[in-house]
């Protein structure tokens, strides 16, 4: 009977534990339901464990209070009910004095706020904003807003400065500015470039065509030796001076870029050939011409291009080897002055003529520059400058490759179009 009493007492013991632990759990239960408490409910090894969300959203508020962007939770009117220390810092004032407050309070146009809540509305959750700081300074923002409903009511707010972006903008269109203006400083320099050789070319030719006209009709058989000699220099000298103004106006010419057409090399160079035919035969020079593209130039500048390259050739040659010249397009080549040479087409143009020596290829281009004296060879150092703009005007390079009674090589280089 004792026996009995005492297993009624402990069976009547256990239920007791188990009301009060069923009390508790319905406690929990009802408190979530009605939302007095948050909670996170999780199971290990098939035990159920519970939590409250604020310990499991630890890691999230950690995340958002580094953030490296304004954070905020305001609530519909724009009251704010959390901000993190980012926020607070663009501000410049701690967070306890901001929550509490509202948000448009910190923009330099509070009546944005309207807006920005309308915009709402039709999707549009992305502005720039103007914010003000405690020492009333402004700076530029990107907001972000966040409709957090059902979930919670409110709305979600990120805020970016823009400060670093807008200097960098700034910066950006002054250097801009700046370029234009050099663009139209040296489009005018070079339209009054153009101008000017054009007044020189008109008014210094024709004085030059006179005293040329006029020395011919001088009777040689009336002078001296001495005063025939004088007239024939004063000749070649007025002669010179011309073709040095013609030279001047081509190379002048050239600034301006043409319309590009389809130009079949090798039939640029027949007609080069054509007009270069008295020098030519004169010294019994050959001119070969291989495989050659047809390529998007201007066939005027093709076709000075390749006159002026030929018949430097022709010119600087030796005086008892018949000129060669040869032509032809270099495929898979590799280039040291081209990053993508895949996107060039290579011409060379090689003679068998005196060279140059190494110290004398880098000066060449420039204009004016002669490597003979002028009873050797003629011309004004003009021809080789017009080649270089040519090219440049082309997107395209010229190089050059030559020793000293050895030939030159010409390399042209055009941009795949």
């Amino acid at each position: 009977m004792e026996s009995t009493n005492k297993n009624i007492e402990s069976l009547l013991e256990e239920i007791n534990l188990l009301k009060e632990q069923l009390y508790d759990s319905n406690s929990i239960i009802e408190a979530i339901k009605h939302g007095d408490v948050d909670a996170l409910v999780l199971h290990n090894n098939g035990v159920p464990e519970l939590y409250s969300l604020e310990t499991a959203d630890y890691t999230f508020r950690l995340l958002i209070e580094k953030f490296g962007q304004g954070a905020l939770s305001i609530a519909k009117n724009g009251l704010i009910l959390y901000c993190n220390d980012y926020f607070s810092k663009l501000i410049d004032l701690p967070s306890e004095k901001i929550i509490g407050n509202y948000i448009y309070e910190y923009f330099d146009n509070p009546d944005n706020f309207t807006a920005l809540i309308e915009a709402q509305k039709y999707g549009v959750n992305t502005h720039e904003i103007t914010f003000k700081t405690q020492g009333d300074k402004t700076f530029p923002a990107y907001i972000a807003l966040t409709d957090l409903e059902p979930a919670v009511q409110g709305i979600g707010v990120v805020v970016t400065d823009l400060t670093e972006k807008k200097k960098h903008e700034q910066a950006l269109l002054h250097h801009q500015k700046k370029l234009e203006e050099k663009i139209n400083e040296l489009n005018r320099i070079n339209k009054n470039l153009e101008e000017f050789i054009h007044v020189i070319s008109h008014d210094l030719k024709e004085p030059l065509r006179k005293i040329v006209m006029y020395n011919g009709r001088i009777d040689g058989s009336n002078l001296t030796e001495t005063d025939a000699k004088s007239m024939n220099v004063m000749k070649s000298s007025v002669l010179r001076l011309n073709s040095l103004i013609d030279d001047l106006v081509q190379y002048s010419s050239h600034t301006a870029q043409e319309d590009r057409t389809a130009v079949n090399l090798a039939e640029v160079i027949a007609e080069v050939k054509d007009d270069l035919e008295i020098i030519i035969n004169d010294k019994n020079a050959s001119i070969e011409i291989g495989n050659l593209p047809t390529i998007r130039a201007s066939r005027v500048q093709m076709r000075q291009l390749f006159s002026n390259l030929i018949s430097n050739a022709v010119k600087y040659s030796k005086p008892d080897i018949a000129p060669l010249i040869q032509i032809s397009e270099i495929e898979n080549f590799k280039s040291e002055v081209l990053e993508e040479a895949g996107k060039f087409v290579k011409i060379e143009i090689k003679d068998n003529g005196i060279g140059m020596e190494q110290g004398h290829l880098n000066k060449i281009f420039t204009i004016f520059q002669r490597l003979h004296a002028k009873n050797e060879y003629s011309g004004n150092g003009i021809g080789l400058a017009i080649c270089k703009k040519i090219m440049e005007n082309h997107s395209g390079d010229i190089t050059v490759e030559s020793q000293l009674h050895e030939g030159t090589i010409f390399n042209l280089f055009f941009p795949v179009t």
